[in-house]
């Protein structure tokens, strides 16, 4: 039988460490924030980037009706 118990010291002691790890971020502030969102959307940006660029290169006639070779 399992024992439920050690899985509830697991699940209490992630919850304890959230906590305490919690506790840092009020003093850091809005400058966490901010450098957060410049992260995602520098990434957001240059992922845009890629998939145009993607598309410019791509010189393939492609048959609809056949069906695709994803190896090509």
């Amino acid at each position: 039988m399992v024992h439920f118990a050690f899985f509830k010291e697991i699940f209490y002691g992630i919850g304890s460490f959230f906590e305490w790890s919690f506790q840092i971020l009020p003093p850091i502030g809005i400058v966490a924030n901010c450098i957060l969102s410049l992260v995602v959307l520098g990434l957001l940006i240059f992922w845009c980037l890629k998939i145009i660029s993607y598309g410019k290169d791509d010189k393939r006639e492609v048959d609809y009706r056949e069906p695709h070779n994803f190896l090509d």
